[in-house]
């Protein structure tokens, strides 16, 4: 089950760091920026997703249900650095 919590994990430091990098750049990149990166981590982790459960035959449901806790805990977390940093470029 640490599978699920560090593809979580990973999904949402990269995220964390493409959000950063997009604040700093100056333009109007930054939407088109964030969610191109939220498209590409998640057709990512479906396919990591496929790969561990067809080819390495680990446990389904318990698998998912922790994958996903963690990837809806994670999304909470990076929603509010997002906000949190978009309040600080705006003082």
């Amino acid at each position: 089950m640490l599978l699920g919590w560090l593809i979580s994990f990973v999904n949402v430091m990269a995220g964390s760091f493409i959000i950063t990098k997009a604040f700093t750049d100056k333009g109007k990149g930054f939407f088109n920026t964030v969610l191109l990166s939220m498209v590409v981590r998640m057709f990512a982790v479906a396919g990591l997703v496929f790969i561990l459960i067809y080819f390495l035959k680990i446990d389904k449901i318990g698998f998912s249900v922790v994958l996903f806790f963690f990837y809806f805990l994670f999304m909470i977390f990076e929603i509010n650095y997002m906000s949190s940093g978009r309040k600080n470029s705006i003082n």
